[in-house]
């Protein structure tokens, strides 16, 4: 019997019981990517990491969902910062590199923060009236065409124009997997409102025929980060509020400075760790 030991984490969590739950794996060397995939599965969060080392970082991610696995994702790389931080005794200033580069990061006051790629964005050929049917919306609810915005895992972002619009929000299955779909078995959406530099925000994704809700999208909020660079409303510092609509609150620390470098913080709660069985 082979073990391997992780942690669970919640990360962007203010509160107990808040934030998005992670599992963890400090040293996973030995493990292949079937195996990895199926621990992920096992687990059914919506991420699992999995630590190794780096010759360009201070260590290596790779992030499985229970169904793929992904270049970058926001609180797998803050939940990990959190791990490796304590554990290896790293200086407040670090880097962990993901299958999207190297992610710089620091800590201070209890916050993990990590420097987001520079973001791209196209067109998702997608008008307010198809996004606002497909979100059970009506039309005046889209504030902006929505577009494919990529700091590192492409998502399609869509402003609302006012809160409720966002927690109003119920996705029709079927179009969303026709209209939100970056390639197949990959679709998502996410949406957003700010008013005085607070952001409500919901993202979901399809699985299995289903839309499901993440309660905290690091990922996500770095696009919007990027989304806001592009479009010149940098610099700003948000307050940014997910899962409210789940009964799962989130908050995460979005920030953009006037060169448009793009940051996201949260703080990370230690819940549990234990050891994982393999055979052999």
């Amino acid at each position: 019997m082979t073990t391997y030991r992780y942690r669970l984490l919640n990360v962007f969590a203010e509160q107990p019981f808040g934030g998005n739950p992670l599992a963890v794996f400090p040293d996973a060397r030995g493990l292949d990517d079937a195996t990895m995939q199926l621990i992920a599965r096992q687990f059914n969060l919506s991420e699992t990491v999995f630590v190794f080392p780096s010759e360009s970082a201070d260590a290596a991610l790779r992030i499985f969902t229970p169904s793929h696995e992904l270049p970058f994702a926001g609180h797998p790389t803050l939940g990990s910062a959190a791990v490796l931080h304590a554990e290896r005794g790293l200086a407040d200033t670090f880097a962990l590199e993901t299958r999207a580069g190297v992610i710089p990061l620091e800590h201070a006051d209890g916050v993990y923060t990590l420097s987001a790629n520079a973001a791209a964005r196209r067109s998702a050929d997608l008008s307010r009236a198809a996004a606002a049917e497909m979100l059970g919306l009506d039309a005046a609810d889209i504030a902006h065409e929505p577009e494919w915005v990529n700091a590192g895992s492409e998502q399609l972002l869509i402003r609302l124009s006012n809160r409720a619009a966002v927690l109003a929000a119920r996705p029709d299955p079927v179009l969303f997997k026709q209209r939100a779909t970056l390639r197949p078995g990959r679709s998502v959406a996410y949406l957003w409102y700010v008013e005085d530099n607070v952001a409500t925000v919901r993202l979901f994704f399809e699985q299995l025929g289903a839309v499901i809700e993440d309660p905290g999208t690091g990922s996500a909020c770095a696009n919007l980060g990027g989304w806001c660079a592009l479009n010149g409303l940098a610099p700003l510092a948000w307050r940014v509020e997910q899962g409210e609509a789940i009964d799962r609150p989130n908050v995460l620390y979005l920030s953009v400075d006037a060169a448009g470098q793009t940051r996201v913080g949260g703080r990370v709660v230690d819940v549990a760790d234990g050891q994982f069985q393999l055979p052999g």
